[in-house]
């Protein structure tokens, strides 16, 4: 009796406060009994002081200088060179800015035309398999590419020579080798052709770039004509390494540096020498290197020039490209192409080494004197890749111990093939952080979408999704890529989040993506470049500090207390900007921004949750709350206060993240959990007896400007011409065709009755409280949301947890024409990660959950599951995928990758997920 009666004057209180606010909060009002008919969680007496007592942080100014000076460090020493340009096959880059040296591979045969030579990463190549292989971060990489079309294989190696980063020495430099065979293709229609030589073309570049590589930036003045031709090709007899005869071709490029001293300023290794060797042995037919310095040319246009100079020769099929030795007056970027002409049947593994090192000289020492040590080349090179492998396989088992664990329940060991496959998922995620700097485009305020500011330039460190599709930083990513890298390389893990907190605007914001200079913005479609002040993203970087807190020792503080006010600033941010219709001391919600009910979707795309597609509230409105930014603000709200309380930082400080998470946790249980159902949901002005319809895509105009926009409507409004077009397009012009003769349909949601109501779909967002182990073990909602998961009608599948349960009406429903279902029932591994991770959190004695049995459980078998995926998918494809099919109706492709490939992020946390380490 004394629970209702508490129950009950809870409510009263509650409908009271609301009442003396505005519109919104009476509108609530009507719907609070129901939802609040369990919630009897006393409420603490709390100030409205501890409320805003993060709010200061306003106050508080970002010291930039430091934080840039933490990341300059690494940039000068252990990190100043690497396979930073992510986007390519292979590219090398120093990490400095504005001026910068870079290199990169192309490559061609005569079995494809001179438009498909190779050079960025791009799934239109359709190429066998590529991928690095072993990958430590720092001094080494190895990566195999099987190129069908062109009959190669290619093995490409990178090693960092002479510093010695453990003294932050930044003398030194780097080697690439490249190793080139023939290959038979795996495609049987492939195999049928015949192929009895191969011509191979190798071009490896040299750059000197600088700010966000624009060819017609006024700083690139101040490199030409840096790098000369210090010897040109010269052939000798000499042995490969395994002793057989072979042909050594040699030639050197040097740069003594510019005499612009601003080009010094970013600490630019701009004095250096390269040496170029080709070996090939004696049943090789042909090999020569050849070489060509351009002019207004860089990574942007290079192999566009490089097909500028294909010939055909008299009687030749075919075009090819011949260098001509020459050196174009103020060149800033020199190519050496390394040709070989072999039979197929001779042509195998060891045959071909491209050896390419460049060494930069000591502050103030001749550069040809300082680099005499340079050579021999090939011996140097292979004793650092043996080195180096060995070292990277030792700290890989020490770190992930894959040995000790076991594939399933049964005690299957991870046999060799499982932990190639670790190596290289790992080497991936790892070998595709880049080094990026440029400006963003950012619209400031959406009531005036014309008015786009161009940011100052800014360098970001980055993990990326997707070499060949999302070669750039992803904020919403990144979080889950240091889950991944931490545990290996902490450094490397906190070098990457204080780039991404040093991209944060005064006022916290930092845009989701960040698409930096020249070669990121040109692969990205222009709609899609200017970011957005009212798209949040999660702040999934807490995650990877929250998993740093457990890893790292003490040595970690010195890093939170350079970041913390960024983070403290970036939390602010989120507060302010995404705040829910409920806002009191005792309970809060809050509400993605951004969503808009004429984006031209079944049901409008919530871009700034990260799960773009997932459908929310059927009419976007100031009344909408969401469960998964709720989830995420407490799981925020709980790392700053462990890092505040660590860091010492005061009692007010440290208590105001306690507040605010006791608020979202109020605030979870009295509006989002559905007691009927057993299952939290986002609220929001809702029809539930809506109906799908096909509906006519038609043109409207503007009069007054003249601009076009596309909406929908009834075929009878079409025959009739009472299209009603939304203002200010109110002129009605036609429908639009489909591409086969008919007119392109588009299907629409009408909506019955709209109410304030739960948003009532089962998938990701409706566990999120759980994903992200925000509830406590004893909470009785924890069982619910088990249930959801292990249901093969929600969630359960045999490749991993789908993101939407198969009863939902928008289960694999494409959201607009062309927009195949993005997060409408694939299985994503960030989101079956942490799913594994909370399971497996709550299934350990020492939380006491009264559930554990059934956590564990669930835990083995969805382990085994998600594994076995991953693996037998990279077995099949060569590669790691975006997503795999969670749709249950289609037999043939259930399990399957799917969408962008490599997808290396956070499908990487696989190894994560073999190793155990959550």
């Amino acid at each position: 009796m004394a629970r209702w009666a508490l129950a009950t004057a809870l409510l009263a209180a509650f409908a009271a406060l609301l009442l003396s606010q505005d519109g919104v909060r009476r509108q609530l009002v009507r719907y609070l009994p129901p939802v609040l008919a369990a919630y009897v969680v006393p409420l603490a007496s709390i100030s409205s002081a501890d409320v805003a007592a993060s709010d200061s942080s306003l106050s508080v100014a970002l010291d930039r200088e430091a934080l840039r000076a933490y990341v300059n460090e690494n940039s000068r020493s252990a990190l100043r060179w690497g396979t930073y340009r992510s986007g390519l096959y292979l590219g090398v880059r120093s990490r400095s800015y504005p001026y910068f040296v870079a290199s990169g591979l192309l490559w061609g045969t005569q079995h494809e035309d001179v438009s498909q030579l190779r050079h960025e990463c791009r799934q239109e190549d359709r190429l066998q398999k590529y991928g690095w292989l072993q990958h430590d971060g720092r001094r080494y990489g190895l990566q195999s590419v099987e190129d069908q079309f062109n009959r190669v294989q290619l093995r490409t190696h990178y090693v960092r020579l002479g510093a010695d980063e453990r003294a932050g020495e930044s003398a030194g430099g780097w080697a690439t080798r490249v190793e080139a065979a023939h290959l038979e293709p795996r495609d049987e229609r492939l195999r049928k052709k015949q192929v009895a030589r191969t011509k191979l073309s190798l071009f490896y570049y040299v750059d000197l770039g600088c700010e966000d590589e624009s060819l017609g930036h006024a700083c690139r003045q101040a490199l030409k004509n840096l790098i000369e031709v210090a010897s040109e090709p010269t052939s000798a007899a000499c042995a490969m390494p395994d002793g057989a005869a072979a042909m050594c071709t040699h030639m050197a490029l040097s740069s003594d540096g510019a005499e612009d001293s601003s080009a010094a300023t970013g600490d630019a290794p701009l004095r250096f020498r390269i040496d170029v060797q080709l070996k090939a042995k004696h049943s090789v037919r042909h090999s020569e290197l050849r070489f060509s310095a351009l002019r207004d040319t860089n990574v942007l246009n290079v192999k566009e020039r490089l097909q500028q100079l294909a010939e055909r020769a008299p009687g030749a099929e075919d075009a090819e490209i011949y260098l001509d030795n020459i050196v174009e007056d103020d060149s800033t970027l020199v190519v050496v192409q390394a040709i070989v002409d072999a039979d197929t049947a001779a042509f195998e593994a060891g045959d071909v080494l491209l050896d390419v090192v460049l060494t930069e000289a000591a502050p103030g020492a001749d550069v040809a004197a300082s680099l005499a040590s340079a050579l021999p080349l090939d011996a140097r090179v292979a004793a650092e890749i043996s080195e180096r492998s060995r070292a990277f396989e030792a700290k890989f088992d020490e770190t992930f111990q894959l040995s000790d664990k076991r594939l399933d329940a049964a005690g299957t060991v991870f046999n060799e093939s499982h932990v190639r496959f670790a190596h290289a998922a790992f080497s991936n995620l790892l070998g595709g952080t880049g080094f990026f700097y440029g400006s963003s485009l950012v619209q400031h305020d959406p009531a005036r979408p014309e008015v786009v500011v161009e940011a100052a330039p800014k360098p970001l460190f980055a993990a990326v999704p997707s070499r060949s599709f999302f070669p750039r930083g992803f904020v919403w990513d990144e979080g889950f890529h240091q889950i991944g890298i931490a545990p290996f390389d902490a450094g490397i893990a906190r070098d990457v989040i204080a780039h991404w907190l040093g991209l944060m605007e005064d006022d916290g914001y930092i845009a989701r993506e960040q698409i930096l200079g020249e070669a990121a913005r040109r692969r990205v479609p222009d709609e899609f470049v200017v970011q957005h002040v009212e798209h949040a993203n999660p702040p999934t970087l807490v995650l990877a500090i929250e998993k740093m807190l457990q890893q790292s020792p003490r040595e970690l503080d010195a890093f939170l207390r350079l970041v913390f006010p960024f983070l403290e600033r970036w939390y602010d941010w989120l507060l302010r900007t995404q705040r829910g219709p409920v806002n009191e001391p005792d309970v809060a919600t809050l509400k993605w921004r951004g969503r808009k009910a004429d984006d031209g979707k079944l049901v409008a795309n919530t871009l700034a949750s990260g799960l773009d597609d997932y459908p929310r509230a059927s009419q976007p409105s100031e009344n909408e709350m969401h469960v998964d930014l709720l989830a995420w603000m407490i799981k925020m709200s709980d790392v700053l206060e462990t890092v505040a309380a660590r860091l010492g930082l005061g009692a007010a400080r440290t208590r105001a993240f306690a507040t605010n998470k006791a608020r979202f946790l109020r605030g979870l249980r009295a509006f989002h959990w559905n007691d009927e159902l057993q299952s939290y949901f986002d609220v929001g002005d809702h029809s539930e007896d809506g109906r799908i319809e096909h509906r006519i895509v038609v043109r409207c105009r503007n009069d007054a400007t003249g601009q076009t926009r596309d909406t929908t409507a009834t075929p009878e409004q079409v025959r009739a011409r009472t299209v009603a077009c939304p203002a200010p397009f109110v002129t009605y012009l036609f429908p639009l065709g489909d591409g086969v003769g008919g007119v392109k349909v588009q299907q629409v949601f009408i909506p019955g009755t709209t109410k304030l109501q739960h948003v009532k779909h089962i998938g990701y967002v409706s566990v999120f409280p759980l994903l992200l182990k925000v509830l406590p073990p004893d909470a009785p909602e924890l069982l619910a949301l088990l249930a959801q998961v292990a249901d093969p009608r929600h969630l359960w599948s045999p490749f991993g947890l789908r993101s939407m349960s198969t009863t939902d009406v928008f289960y694999e429903r494409e959201n607009a024409p062309g927009d195949n279902p993005y997060w409408r029932g694939a299985i994503w591994i960030n989101a079956n990660y942490l799913a594994l991770d909370a399971l497996h959190h709550y299934a350990q004695p020492r939380t006491g959950s009264p559930f554990r049995d059934d956590f564990a459980q669930v835990y083995q078998q969805l382990r085994t599951n998600v594994i076995a995926t991953i693996f037998s998918e990279y077995e099949r494809t060569g590669y790691l995928w975006e997503q795999y099919s969670g749709n249950a109706f289609t037999e043939a492709t259930y399990g399957r990758g799917q969408r962008c490939h490599p997808f290396s992020g956070w499908t990487a946390l696989v190894v994560n997920i073999m190793a155990e380490k959550y």
